[in-house]
């Protein structure tokens, strides 16, 4: 909910003041002192009053309904199981205009196949979940493997459930077989298995075994 405040400043408010009050022909500046002290002390107590229910909102949304410790959730579509989330801690923010859940002590997410097999994981120190558009963002720390043992590593990373995919703009470290590459972002597959990465910065080369058993002959 957005609660807009209309509050004039308070030098504006007293040259409203000050001008109105010229229209009074009256000499009695005791009566003149006693409108303007008036006038105050009623803007004073609407602000006051405007606060308090901006207060009493932001309590109440900040308020989840539903805590659960240390849950372990699968997540299923056509009698498939395609990801298992762990987390210390969820809260659950339903009922607004954007229902959320929040993961705030870190989220683990093991991927599946079709096979019933793990082809991915995904960990972040935090995560947030929005229902109604079914976008994840993850952050702190940010850490993706895929089944070929490749990882990702941003400080960032949304995961668009609806469209299969994750992306970041944020700078990523994907370190494969035989190469760390370092990049400005990235766009991926749901299973990071075909992404691309945008704006690369550098890429670091590695000793395979093979190559250095060709060195020793």
């Amino acid at each position: 909910m957005v609660v807009w405040l209309n509050l004039v400043h308070p030098h504006e408010f007293y040259t409203f003041v000050s001008v109105n009050l010229t229209m009074f022909r009256r000499k009695d500046k005791y009566f003149l002192r006693g409108v303007i002290l008036t006038i105050i002390l009623s803007w004073l107590s609407s602000c006051e009053n405007n606060m308090n229910t901006v207060t009493l909102i932001t309590s109440k949304d900040k308020t989840p309904q539903e805590v659960e410790e240390n849950a372990s959730i699968f997540y299923n579509d056509s009698a498939k199981t395609k990801f298992h989330l762990t987390a210390k801690r969820i809260e659950d923010y339903g009922g607004q205009e954007d229902p959320h859940v929040i993961f705030p002590k870190g989220i683990h997410i093991d991927f599946y196949d079709d096979s019933a097999h793990v082809n991915g994981q995904l960990d972040a120190e935090y995560a947030i979940r929005h229902d109604n558009i079914k976008m994840m963002e993850a952050d702190n720390n940010v850490r993706i493997v895929n089944r070929k043992g490749e990882k990702l590593n941003t400080e960032q990373l949304f995961w668009d459930e609806a469209h299969h995919k994750i992306y970041t703009n944020k700078y990523v470290t994907i370190q494969t077989a035989k190469q760390i590459i370092y990049g400005d972002g990235l766009v991926s597959n749901e299973d990071f298995t075909q992404y691309k990465i945008t704006n690369i910065r550098g890429t670091i080369q590695l000793d395979s075994p093979d190559d250095n058993d060709k060195d020793k002959k």
